[in-house]
């Protein structure tokens, strides 16, 4: 028999009900929707539709990519590099093809008719059956990925809940450094940040994934890291964990591949390595690190006061299990803004999981 929370209450899931669900103390399983209607409702609405989780994440990645694509151009132009725009516009056209492709698939998991796809694509349905079939929109997909899969993130494991946060780094460095182990890529950096969010925030899978819009098996595999969530899906957990988004970016920039260039990425870069090393206290990064960083050294990297030689920097990435050539050129552009008169500012944020008190040691 369980007791229900007292004083809980959670939005109905079924799409378009305004109402929220009372779970006030008793006796019982906590109620999931406003009513018996809803509920029927809610249960016929998913049993008619696929999974369109990793459907809609494709399209969002693709979609973001191409985003992308066109800062390249709009700086190529206005920088006056003619020859590599054309080049780029050319790059252009498998993006729109890809992303044509995956809305499609997007349309089709939702139901819509041919005709009606169709038409928005401004062709006849014949064409549309023969460019855009199932299986060539898949064939599209599967070659995309497998040429991005470098820089996927890597299956493994769920992460397991730590003892002690921090306490991972003195194991036997199986890449030659001494008392620490081996930096990890940057797709399971971001899985780590996320996992530690998760399990921070105490929320349930199902819940955590609710407020995001991703489902609960989707969310397990993110957090396991076998799945490379869109920038949507990210920022949408930083949120629903109670985390400054902003840290989690370089991250995700990181997994996807992306080069990061601004300067006032740096710090926030530092405090997703942070956020992947679950938090260990500034006290324990003193220690993994030799004592060659005192506590006010860690203390403003993390929170973006100071961009010292990239020797302290360095120890500080070692320590956290980061990737020196992922953080380096960040650093590097903050050096030159702090060196041309531009010196950090701390932030003026302080979410839950920024700087937690128990970091101080």
């Amino acid at each position: 028999m369980t007791t229900k929370a007292s004083g809980s209450s959670l939005p109905c899931p079924n799409p378009g009900c305004p109402n929220i669900v009372d779970q006030s103390a008793g006796v019982g399983r906590p109620r999931q929707y406003c009513s018996e209607a809803c509920g029927r409702a809610y249960r016929k609405l998913r049993s008619s539709q696929p999974e369109t989780a990793d459907i809609d994440d494709y399209a969002v990645q693709v979609a973001e990519q191409a985003a992308h694509h066109l800062q390249d151009i709009v700086r190529l132009v206005r920088d006056g590099q003619a020859l590599n725009v054309l080049e780029k516009i050319t790059e252009s056209q498998l993006f729109t093809g890809d992303l044509t492709a995956a809305v499609v698939q997007q349309a089709r998991a939702r139901k819509h008719k041919a005709a009606d796809i169709a038409g928005a694509m401004n062709i006849s349905v014949d064409k549309l059956s023969r460019d855009y079939s199932a299986e060539a929109c898949a064939r599209r997909q599967d070659r995309r990925q497998r040429k991005a899969a470098p820089s996927a993130p890597r299956s493994r494991k769920p992460p397991s809940p730590r003892g002690k946060p921090g306490g991972r780094g003195r194991a036997g460095g199986a890449d030659g450094r001494a008392g620490l182990a081996p930096p990890d890529d940057p797709g399971t950096t971001l899985a780590n940040a996320l996992a530690h969010l998760h399990r921070a925030s105490g929320k349930t899978l199902r819940v955590a994934g609710g407020e995001s819009q991703v489902t609960a098996s989707y969310l397990c595999r993110v957090l396991a890291g076998e799945r490379l969530p869109s920038w949507t899906v990210t920022h949408r957990l930083g949120l629903a964990y109670g985390a400054d988004p902003a840290d989690l970016r370089p991250l995700w920039e990181a997994a996807r591949g992306y080069e990061m260039t601004a300067p006032l990425t740096l710090h926030a870069a530092l405090r997703g390595l942070h956020l992947s090393a679950a938090c260990p206290t500034y006290s324990a990064i003193r220690t993994l690190s030799r004592d060659g960083l005192s506590v006010a050294d860690i203390r403003g990297m993390l929170d973006g006061s100071r961009v010292p030689e990239w020797e302290r920097v360095g120890q500080l990435v070692e320590a956290l299990r980061g990737r020196a050539d992922t953080i380096r050129p960040l650093w590097h552009m903050a050096k030159l803004t702090a060196d041309a008169g531009h010196p950090p500012h701390a932030p003026t944020s302080t979410g839950p999981h920024r700087l937690p008190a128990q970091a101080f040691g």
